[in-house]
Formats: C-alpha cells, sequence, structure tokens
C-alpha cells in the first residue's frame, strides 16, 4: 500500500519535476561545452554531467531527444545497470536514435550484470527472474560477446573495459575517467574489499564505427 501511495504521489509531481529538469537544463548548457549525460540516474550525481531518468528521458523515444537536445549532440551517455532492463529492440531503438544525437567524437559506457561471471551465486542473483533485487525485471544477461554482437547490429563498435571471459576468466580495467564512474565495478564495489571479484559489472565503451 505504502509503495502505491509513493508511486501516486510521484506521477503527481511529474509535471513540476519536468519544469524543474527544463531549468536544469538550461544552465547544463550554460556552463559545460561538452553534452555528457546519465540515463537511469536514480539519486546519483555527477560533476559535469547531466542526470536523466525515463519520465525525462525515454531512450527509446525520439521525440525526447529532439525536445530536450534539439541541434546540441552529445558527446558522452553514461548507462550503468539500465540496459539489462530493456527488450532487444528497445536498446535498438535506443541506438538508433543515439545516433541521430551523437556527437563526432560520440562515445557511451554501459555496465550490466556480467553473464560469465564466475560464481554461481552472483549468476543465480542476476539473471532474470533471479532472486537478487531488480532481478524480477532483467530481460537479458549479457556477456562481452553477446552485447557487442547486439550493438553492432546499429553500427557501434565496443571496446570492453572490465569483464568476465566464457572462460570464467576476470579481465579487470575500469578505473576512474571522463568516460564515466561505475559504483558496482571491480574497485568500487565494497564487495570486492577482499581483493577478489566478487561483485563486478560488464563494463564496455562502444564508439560509432
Amino acid at each position: 500500500m505504502i509503495k502505491k501511495i509513493k508511486g501516486l504521489v510521484f506521477r503527481a509531481l511529474i509535471p513540476f519535476l519536468k519544469l524543474l529538469k527544463v531549468i536544469e537544463w538550461h544552465n547544463y548548457k550554460r556552463n559545460n561545452q561538452k553534452t555528457k549525460i546519465v540515463v537511469g540516474a536514480g539519486g546519483t550525481s555527477f560533476p559535469g554531467w547531466l542526470q536523466t531518468d525515463i519520465w525525462h528521458l525515454n531512450l527509446t523515444k525520439e521525440e525526447d531527444f529532439k525536445r530536450i537536445f534539439g541541434s546540441r549532440k552529445i558527446d558522452n551517455i553514461l548507462a550503468e545497470h539500465v540496459l539489462e532492463h530493456l527488450t532487444e529492440d528497445e536498446i535498438r531503438a535506443m541506438l538508433r536514435n543515439i545516433k541521430q544525437y551523437a556527437s563526432e567524437n560520440f562515445r557511451i559506457r554501459v555496465a550490466v550484470p556480467d553473464g560469465f561471471h564466475g560464481d554461481e551465486k552472483y549468476i543465480e542473483a542476476v539473471r532474470p527472474g533471479g532472486h537478487g533485487e531488480g532481478s524480477d525485471d532483467h530481460k537479458h544477461l549479457f556477456t562481452y560477446l553477446n552485447m557487442q554482437e547486439l550493438f553492432a547490429k546499429e553500427g557501434f563498435k565496443g571496446h570492453p573495459v572490465e569483464y568476465w571471459d566464457e572462460n570464467k576468466v576476470f579481465h579487470k580495467g575500469y578505473q576512474d575517467d571522463e568516460n564515466g564512474y561505475i559504483s558496482r565495478s571491480f574497485i568500487h564495489d565494497d564487495r570486492n574489499a577482499d581483493g577478489k571479484p566478487n561483485y563486478t559489472s560488464l563494463i564496455i565503451d562502444f564508439t560509432l564505427r
């Protein structure tokens, strides 16, 4: 009941929140030469990045991109644990929209649960319908192979950053940089405090070919 009430209150506030986002976007454009956006941002906030969520920017809707960005090109997108909640058709629609608004040096950093992770308990928690938080809405369990294959269909080239391979070998490579902060990574997730990759994400940067 409480969750339902919270949902009703939030929906009632959406018009007001969208107005605040318009003001935030205009301020952002004045203060930043590059356009760097976080999608599915939730409560996160990073200097130099514009935070968005589905009620503000639906990645599958070209009209949302046109309304928000107009002629402004996007330089970077950060999507941490977002794409596993979208269908393949939705992801491909998202990528087609992004291509229309991407700058010449565009890059999108994607982090999702890693389907090649070496711990079966991890896999059971993150697989579609698993027992982990949010997994009831997961549509995919991506690996570095099938995610790159999906993006390639829309003309994007993958640059794996951190991932497990098909032989259950972990490749760590993520460091903090201007392409986006990933909290569920080897160096940032507290579950890896013992120095082992207990909870990591598949992290891939994509550019246009």
